[in-house]
């Protein structure tokens, strides 16, 4: 790994560390019976996969979406995922907009987004889309 893939690495690792910890705190705050309870699991299932560990994670009205830049805008070349209010988790397409399925757990929604990663998918670039 050379100087620039450890900085990357270290800011998608950062970026991990304070989305899971910013989620646990406010679930703490709101109850574990808050609907939002999914978005936790799907960061935590996601986070022990190694592919989409290499991603930015960002959540945006409680879904959780992994992108391969760490700025906005971000490049997302993976599903995302939304948790539901019934405790089950839709995964969703962006280009063309799809839903990919809807499954009982966060675990199997991480599955069905890693079955969707391209084949060339790379750690995080810091940056822009342009300056990847």
């Amino acid at each position: 790994m050379n100087v620039n893939e450890e900085t990357r690495a270290a800011v998608v690792e950062a970026q991990w560390a304070g989305t899971r910890r910013a989620w646990a705190d406010k679930l703490e705050r709101l109850g574990s019976e808050d609907w939002r309870t999914g978005t936790i699991e799907v960061l935590e299932a996601a986070y022990e996969d190694p592919i989409l560990r290499q991603l930015y994670p960002y959540t945006s009205h409680g879904h959780v979406n992994f992108s391969s830049t760490t700025r906005f805008p971000y490049e997302v070349a993976v599903p995302f995922v939304i948790p539901l209010p019934d405790g089950r988790f839709r995964v969703m397409r962006r280009d063309p907009s799809a839903e990919l399925g809807e499954v009982a757990t966060a675990g199997e929604a991480v599955t069905l987004v890693v079955t969707h990663v391209p084949p060339r998918l790379r750690l995080a670039a810091t940056g822009l889309p342009m300056e990847a």
